[in-house]
């Protein structure tokens, strides 16, 4: 009977911090703005840019100096 005791006193534990973390994580989402989904959304892009741009154009010219042999 104890053990039945223990698990739900930490089913309740684990309640109670379940919904501490659903309360932070509301308060987060409350705080972002649109501006910071919009600079989200340009570093994103930036940062796509600097990767898959260099990429791009080394694949480019492999195939353009093997189009020419």
């Amino acid at each position: 009977m104890s053990e039945q005791i223990d698990v739900t006193h930490e089913l309740a534990k684990l309640q109670q911090r379940v919904e501490h973390l659903e309360k932070r994580v509301e308060k987060t989402e409350s705080k972002e703005s649109p501006l910071r989904s919009l600079w989200e959304a340009i570093r994103s892009i930036l940062i796509g840019l600097l990767i898959v741009g260099p990429v791009a154009a080394i694949i480019l010219g492999v195939l353009a100096a093997l189009a020419e042999k």
